[in-house]
């Protein structure tokens, strides 16, 4: 009787919950992307085939015939297996063809290449198209500054970037053959687009108006002001220049809205044509003018798959905006761009946009029983049309701020305590005035009528600024916190989106997820009390104070990364001022927590008899430049920092325990160990 009663019950929830159930599609192909990245080694491409085995279950109709746990097991095995298959698909070795560098190995030639040029005009700066010749200094992609830090080498890699650097001269522009294919020359057509637009626009809003302007317009940051960019970061605010779902949504949506209204004020409209769905195709293009006019960065093509999800739902007369959409939309973005998973952008903006659907599925759920019970609705009136908005946008602020604040403490190491009154103030600028004045002047530009948009355009941009400056100015507008364990982002990850994703009490289980994060995050065990930067070029140390630094003159990103994940504001100029080490010319000491000594040597020149003087018992010594030594210190030079990269060492009551970032059991394709 027992049996029968739990069989019901898990029949009822089935028959409750399994519509949702595809919700969880691109859960699954997550899952299966994650294993790939976290594996140590390259996994054979032949494991790949595993997943034909439950597709071929499913298409044979077999999981059906076997039950409903078989089918549903099946169902997660293909969309676990396919994400895996996908991302060992995606990262494929590149060789160059026909390409000769005397003294190289072809496969050695970076297909891409970033440099960063020595500051000039604006104008003189090279164009699209250009061929410059220039003498550099070109390094391989930066590796973590520390074990578990950003790895900048998995990006360039998915990015077919082998090698970035620095000019060491002015560039020289050099006659160049055109673009031979159509799509390089569609390509190079659109890069002087935006460069002549942003130019336009810089010159149009001097100052900090053109440089926001020529952000969100085509994706150019190079003339934001680092003082405006920390605001909007302190405030919150920062998400309002990078192109995504945000830009992309005002614009189609207002396309789709004056649309709608114009073909409903055409006498008689379209004959035989709904007017919704020619706003919708109106929609759909003006998105994918904007997501090539803008550069078409990684967040822009996540962007604009969402709004084709839903404009295609529209045509397809479907409901526009709900889970399964986005469910679609995340499919297909892991799909095309596996790598993705690991971006903080695809993270937080996923979550944002699932928590405010499910968000207002729930009240759209709550108000259909609630004026189903009362009789059904009645015709709003002005006043109650701006409480719903004004209610709208603080429960869209609250949701969305609350669904990505994790994401943002977890891989910024920072939380923003005044972001919701920041983005009360400021995003109805973007909705009412910013992006209407922006799709206005880009109308009007052809007939030379555009400076009242821009003007426009640049007084709401002002507004903006002027927030951000004002909520980053507040006290404690930022408060850092220290870096979590892995595990904390997996389980608010999967606690959230049980949260979301599931109906009724079954979808509680996911506060236990997010409350162990926090609870793990709470208990996370200390930081390393001694941080070695790849070569030894700059050392921390946790000192009574905080970490204090070897010298405040170079490797920036090291310390500010480490200083960061400290959950430490403090600048570097400060952190190398503290106490706890001790410091000589070429050579610094500190005494650890457990008794051991740390003796780092800098010198170029290091004399044997000096190493034999330091390498005592209980003592690590650090020799940048040093040759290989065997004696009673645990010994790190030269040869040793080249081969672990960034090194933390963590105190413990018998001795010290090193941790390398350059993990030798880890061989993957992006850090040079595997072939």
């Amino acid at each position: 009787m027992a049996q029968g009663r739990a069989e019901i019950d898990w029949l009822s929830l089935w028959h409750a919950e399994g519509r949702r159930a595809i919700l969880w599609l691109p859960v699954l192909m997550g899952g299966g992307i994650w294993l790939y990245f976290a594996l140590d080694r390259e996994p054979d491409p032949r494991w790949c085939a595993l997943v034909a085995l439950p597709f071929a279950a499913l298409a044979s109709g077999f999981a059906r015939r076997a039950g409903l746990a078989v089918l549903a097991l099946a169902m997660a095995m293909t969309a676990f297996g396919g994400g895996f298959a996908l991302a060992v698909l995606a990262a494929p070795r590149v060789l160059l063809d026909r390409v000769v560098i005397y003294g190289r190995d072809p496969r050695d030639i970076p297909a891409r290449v970033r440099v960063a040029l020595l500051a000039a005009d604006r104008a003189q700066a090279p164009r699209p198209g250009q061929r410059v010749r220039v003498y550099a200094r070109l390094l391989p992609p930066g590796e973590p500054v520390e074990p578990g830090a950003f790895d900048f080498r998995l990006r360039a890699f998915f990015a077919r970037l082998g090698a970035v650097g620095y000019a060491r001269g002015a560039a020289l522009v050099v006659p160049g053959a055109p673009p031979s294919g159509p799509l390089d020359r569609l390509a190079l057509w659109l890069a002087r687009q935006r460069v002549q637009i942003a130019d336009a626009l810089v010159a149009a809003l001097p100052g900090p108006r053109g440089a926001f302007a020529a952000a969100i317009v085509v994706g150019d940051r190079s003339n934001i002001d680092e003082v405006d960019a920390e605001a909007l970061r302190a405030s919150n605010l920062a998400h309002l220049l990078a192109i995504s779902g945000l830009h992309m949504g005002l614009l189609t949506g207002l396309v789709f809205a004056f649309m709608r209204l114009l073909l409903a004020a055409l006498p008689g409209g379209l004959a035989g044509v709904s007017a919704k769905k020619a706003a919708a195709v109106a929609a759909l293009l003006a998105g994918l003018g904007y997501l090539m006019l803008s550069g078409a960065t990684v967040a822009t093509q996540r962007a604009f798959v969402m709004v084709a999800v839903a404009f295609t739902a529209v045509l397809l007369d479907r409901p526009a905006i709900t889970l399964r959409g986005l469910a679609l939309a995340a499919a297909v973005v892991l799909a095309l761009r596996p790598v993705s998973l690991m971006d903080v952008g695809f993270q937080m903006s996923f979550a944002a946009t699932a928590a405010l659907v499910a968000g207002y599925e729930e009240v759209r759920r709550r108000s259909q029983a609630h004026w189903g019970a009362t009789g059904g609705r009645r015709r709003p009136r002005l006043g109650r049309v701006v409480v719903l908005y004004l209610a709208g946008l603080v429960f869209t602020s609250v949701v969305a701020g609350a669904a990505t604040a994790p994401y943002a403490a977890y891989h910024f190491n920072r939380v923003a305590p005044y972001g919701l009154p920041a983005n009360l103030a400021a995003v109805p600028a973007m909705g009412l005035v910013i992006a209407p004045a922006a799709i206005a002047a880009a109308v009007l530009a052809p007939l030379g009528l555009e400076a009242p948009a821009l003007w426009l355009m640049g007084e709401g941009i002002a507004w903006v600024l002027k927030v951000a400056h004002a909520i980053a100015a507040l006290p404690g507008a930022v408060r850092p916190v220290p870096a979590a364990p892995e595990a904390v982002l997996a389980l608010v990850t999967l606690g959230g989106l049980w949260l979301v994703l599931w109906r009724g009490r079954l979808r509680l289980a996911g506060l236990a997820g997010i409350g162990a994060a926090l609870v793990l995050w709470a208990g996370a065990p200390q930081r390393p009390e001694v941080l070695i930067a790849p070569g030894a070029r700059l050392i921390g140390v946790l000192g009574p104070a905080g970490r204090v630094l070897d010298h405040s003159r170079a490797q920036s990103f090291a310390a500010e990364t480490w200083l960061r994940r400290d959950g430490d504001s403090a600048a570097q100029s400060v952190a190398a001022a503290r106490p706890g080490l001790t410091r000589g010319k070429g050579w610094s000491s500190a005494v650890l927590a457990n008794g051991w000594r740390l003796e780092v040597v800098h010198a170029r020149r290091v004399p044997l008899t000096r190493l034999k003087a330091l390498c005592r018992p209980q003592t690590l010594v650090v020799a940048r430049y040093g040759s290989a030594h065997a004696g009673l210190c645990l010994y790190l030079g030269e040869a040793d920092l080249a081969r672990l990269g960034a090194v933390a060492v963590h105190v413990e009551p018998d001795g010290l325990r090193l941790v390398p970032a350059r993990d030798p059991a880890r061989q993957r394709l992006w850090n040079g160990g595997a072939e």
